[in-house]
């Protein structure tokens, strides 16, 4: 059977999908995003199981088969658009690059509050939509960013990692070297940026995430407790109605404290997870969740 993981991280895939991807006029690319998307729900591979059990934590268990079905369809199309768009887009200009996002006034406040705070700014964002998109487009509207990602990535995702740095923004497997720089750039007032939805460690703390326990990752608090950084909850999702990517930013959070740091932790992650919640639930069908947040419901 094939593994669609593997096949899609495979570094050969991906130059075969940034080929064909900038030799596709647009409307054919979303025709091919929505055909692919249709057979992967009929094929059910593992990803799509695991997608469904996440889906159907998050709508509730109310919710028909029919509209998860095709919620899970949705998603998979805005995988397959989000990373057509990304790779015809690295053959474009900064301005070309642009056209495609929509930066709304309110969001740019939101960036330019960011600049130079004592204690930096941590940007955390799920991966809905296309935010490699946005870092592409207006990765110079941010200050100094550097962007924490997965340890020990694969040769699929070192590609993807190096096409990430397009626009200047660092890319930094997660080590204990990368966490120092991290501190550091946080110290001097820069910007770093972290997924908050994704399952790391099973060392993570289980805390409620959509009504059960997960082991969503927690750095990106202890990073704002330790330097005084606030916490920006933001995401790049696809409008219908523009036909553009839109770049959303939550104002910043400061980290409340009560004089116990497990108290404080447990406290500012709740605010962090509630936005992250509200920002996945209105755009469910752009949440790319391809690895089991509650692994008892796949195992189920």
């Amino acid at each position: 059977m094939i593994n669609l993981h593997n096949l899609v991280t495979d570094p050969r895939t991906l130059r075969l999908g940034i080929r064909l991807s900038q030799l596709m006029p647009t409307g054919l690319g979303e025709r091919v995003a929505w055909w692919l998307s249709g057979v992967v729900c009929q094929i059910k591979p593992a990803a799509y199981r695991i997608l469904e059990a996440n889906l159907h934590q998050v709508l509730g268990p109310d919710m028909e088969l029919p509209t998860l079905e095709e919620t899970a369809r949705q998603v998979f199309y805005s995988t397959l658009r989000s990373s057509i768009d990304l790779f015809r887009a690295l053959r474009f200009s900064f301005e070309e690059l642009r056209a495609m996002v929509d930066f709304p006034e309110e969001a740019q406040a939101v960036a330019r509050s960011l600049w130079h705070r004592p204690g930096g700014s941590v940007l955390v964002f799920p991966h809905l939509g296309s935010f490699d998109l946005a870092a592409q487009a207006f990765g110079t509207h941010l200050p100094e960013p550097q962007v924490l990602t997965l340890p020990n990535p694969s040769p699929g995702f070192q590609l993807t990692n190096a096409l990430r740095q397009r626009s200047g923004v660092e890319i930094t497997p997660l080590s204990s070297t990368a966490l120092r720089q991290a501190i550091a750039r946080l110290k001097r007032g820069g910007l770093v940026s972290i997924a908050g939805d994704r399952p790391v460690s099973g060392s993570d703390e289980l805390v409620p995430f959509f009504g059960r326990p997960a082991r969503v990752p927690s750095g990106h608090v202890r990073l704002a407790l330790k330097t005084g950084a606030v916490v920006t909850v933001g995401c790049c999702f696809f409008s219908p109605e523009t036909s553009k990517y839109t770049v959303h930013m939550e104002p910043p959070l400061e980290m409340l404290r009560t004089g116990n740091r497990e108290e404080e932790l447990t406290l500012n992650m709740r605010r962090v997870l509630d936005l992250l919640e509200a920002t996945i639930r209105h755009w469910i069908g752009q949440w790319q969740m391809y690895v089991p947040v509650w692994p008892e419901l796949v195992e189920g």
